[in-house]
């Protein structure tokens, strides 16, 4: 093959490519299966109709042929796409070399040290010790019981619109929605939910800065003056920026402003970075966009992974890692020693690679191509980024901001159809892009075209004003 030819089919390899529109006659075939072999909620309004064959850098193929590309990166899991070979070599090469699975709290493995050390590196400087476990949900429960351990109390004060994980206390934890929380809330008590900064959705109807941050002053005037005094709470619970929620970025002066709280009663300030943690959001964590906040403890997993094996932390400080030596975290499989080698291998070649360079290129052209279609499409209410981190919000119109389901569902499906997987799910009004880290600029701008094109065509055929 001449260069100019191998050049031409290099480029022709990551791009999107639709043989037959989703779902294809053999991913119906699998769908049915999944109907009679998995439980109802598994496979009920499933936003994504199609099965995957295989996935590779920075696309995903299904079984009938069809090429997308990957705005999903297996819910922020894969960071620096699919299939990257440091990461999934040196996975391998330490998957043989210990014999597979260990219980690594009872026997543990030369491999778990490196990455610890390197966690304690890359983290705030405040952070110095490691609590390893195996999913983000494990992490989060993890760091709730690591404080109300060290406090010796009960509440812990968490946001509305938050998701920190699928089991009961984590998700008892996040209210993101009651669907989320059914037959669980009602069994799990010890938290208190408050407002989120969502200035688009201001539960207060007020507009930032004219609010004065009214939803802080809310704990204050109204929970420490209505529900439980400071000293019967163990600490909070945040997501520096709401992800499932909508990409809800809180404003300045509201992370400070939490911190001088917590600081003030006491409290433990954790800080998931289970989704935002490892360049997402332009930094190494996105508690780093607030210098001068220091954390307590701090959740981990999805991208630590660096796409190879499941693996989760929490990092905290020695005064609350040190607070008990009776306290029983992980569980069999955590920190596995091969999850471990992939993952150190991972956190290597984003800073080898220079990767958070790359995000903020991405960011550029999501700043230049997205955000302004809130100018030109009547049904675009809004447009939040922050790295890569993105979500589009849609409305019915502008002036009420009335939420468009039916019409974000009939984008998402466009998409799929054009060849591009991002984040939907059933009943929301909000579609999320979590592109690798190392996406190439120009397959990111791609994905953009798409997005605006899929954008403009339903709008066209609802009759809605396109500028």
């Amino acid at each position: 093959m001449s260069p100019s030819r191998e050049s031409e089919h290099q480029r022709t390899a990551i791009e999107p490519h639709i043989v037959t529109p989703p779902p294809g006659p053999k991913s119906r075939a699998y769908m049915e299966r999944e109907k009679r072999l998995f439980f109802a909620a598994w496979y009920t309004d499933k936003d994504v109709p199609l099965i995957m064959r295989r996935k590779r850098g920075w696309l995903i193929e299904d079984v009938d042929g069809n090429r997308y590309i990957d705005m999903a990166t297996g819910w922020a899991s894969t960071p620096l796409g699919a299939g990257y070979e440091p990461v999934i070599e040196r996975t391998i090469e330490v998957l043989r070399e210990s014999g597979g699975v260990e219980c690594t709290d009872y026997v543990t493995d030369v491999h778990l040290f490196d990455l610890a050390e390197k966690l304690v590196e890359v983290s705030p400087p405040n952070l110095t010790r490691v609590a390893p476990d195996t999913t983000g949900t494990e992490a989060v429960e993890a760091a709730l019981r690591l404080a109300r351990e060290k406090t010796g109390r009960y509440f812990v004060i968490t946001f509305h619109g938050s998701f920190h994980g699928g089991n009961y206390g984590a998700a008892g934890a996040g209210p993101l929605s009651p669907d989320v929380t059914r037959g669980i809330k009602e069994y799990i008590h010890g938290f208190i939910h408050v407002p989120y900064p969502t200035c688009y959705r201001c539960p207060f109807r007020q507009t930032y800065p004219a609010c004065g941050l009214a939803c802080l002053d809310y704990i204050e005037d109204v929970v420490l003056r209505y529900e439980t005094t400071p000293d019967q709470i163990a600490g909070v619970l945040y997501e520096p920026i709401q992800g499932e929620n909508g990409v809800y970025i809180p404003p300045d002066g509201w992370i400070e402003g939490l911190h001088e709280m917590g600081r003030k009663y006491g409290w433990v300030m954790m800080d998931d970075e289970v989704q935002t943690g490892f360049g997402r959001t332009g930094k190494m964590f996105a508690i780093e966009h607030w210098p001068g906040v220091e954390v307590d403890l701090m959740p981990l997993a999805k991208a630590l992974s660096g796409g190879a094996l499941p693996i989760a932390a929490v990092l905290g400080t020695d005064a609350v890692m040190t607070a008990s030596d009776e306290i029983y975290l992980g569980g069999t499989f955590a920190w596995q020693p091969a999850a471990c080698a992939g993952a150190l291998a991972g956190i290597e070649a984003m800073e080898r690679e220079r990767v958070l360079e790359n995000v903020a290129r991405l960011e550029q052209i999501a700043q230049e191509r997205l955000a302004s279609l809130v100018d030109r499409y009547e049904i675009v209410g809004d447009v939040r980024i922050k790295g890569v981190y993105i979500a589009l919000e849609f409305v019915e119109e502008k002036e009420s901001k009335r939420p468009a389901p039916t019409l974000t569902r009939a984008i998402h499906r466009r998409l799929l159809a054009k060849g591009l997987i991002a984040i939907h799910e059933a009943g929301l009004w909000w579609i999320r892009l979590l592109p690798a880290l190392n996406m190439p600029p120009d397959l990111f701008r791609r994905g953009c075209d798409l997005i605006e094109e899929a954008v403009a065509e339903v709008s066209r055929e609802q009759g809605r004003g396109v500028a």
